[in-house]
């Protein structure tokens, strides 16, 4: 086999295994959800959408249990759409909860 040819056979077994990472890495993204879903499980606990809405402006205090509870249990592109603008609220809205 000459040099032309192994280059070859390199560049087209390096091409299959980007192929096969890129697609692999597609399919594990998960789905946006829809803001509507986002907001249900919050909506659900009585008085959590206030104090969301509280803990944009720095007011943690109406973070109770079953609120923290549902914002937990929302999958991370909630939180962009929670907080849009502000990705560190997440970071604090999770800290607040867990120290409650």
């Amino acid at each position: 086999m000459g040099t032309k040819q192994i280059v070859t056979v390199k560049f087209f077994f390096l091409s299959v295994i980007m192929a096969l990472l890129c697609h692999h890495q597609s399919e594990a993204q998960a789905p946006i959800p829809n803001p509507g879903d986002c907001f249900s499980s919050i909506k659900k606990v009585k008085g959590c959408v206030d104090a969301v809405k509280a803990a944009t402006k720095g007011d943690f205090k109406g973070l109770g249990k079953d609120c923290c509870h549902a914002i937990n249990g929302l999958v991370h592109h909630c939180f962009l759409i929670l907080f849009p603008g502000q990705p560190y609220i997440a970071l604090r809205v999770k800290d607040a909860c867990y120290i409650n």
